[in-house]
């Protein structure tokens, strides 16, 4: 569910979620370094730019914070890590897509 359509209860809830896990992939040198190289190579076609770097958007986050990425997909989909962890790969894509929300994304960047 995106962020934007919660009550204030059901979004402090899962803010609360996030923040561990949103945390420790933030404050990781690796995702630095690759926001970095992602923020420096965006004049290229969009497609080009996701070849050129899934490979490091996937060791990062679903190598190195696996459980990380797992809670966050979790608590915006309402659901556990491990039904998560379980569910096949497309109801996970659908969870993220329904879950992504301009307001989630501005409400992390706002903390700079």
């Amino acid at each position: 569910m995106k962020i934007s359509q919660m009550t204030t209860a059901q979004a402090a809830d899962v803010l609360v979620r996030l923040a561990e896990p949103a945390s420790s992939i933030i404050h990781d040198e690796g995702v630095m370094k690759m926001i970095e190289t992602l923020a420096n190579d965006n004049a290229i076609s969009p497609l080009k730019f996701i070849a050129d770097h899934v490979t490091m958007v996937v060791t990062v986050l679903l190598k190195d914070h696996r459980s990380d990425v797992f809670e966050i997909v979790a608590a915006l989909a309402g659901k556990t890590v491990d039904e998560v962890a379980e569910q096949r790969i497309t109801e996970t894509i659908k969870d993220v897509r329904d879950s992504w929300d301009g307001d989630l994304v501005d409400f992390f960047g706002s903390l700079k």
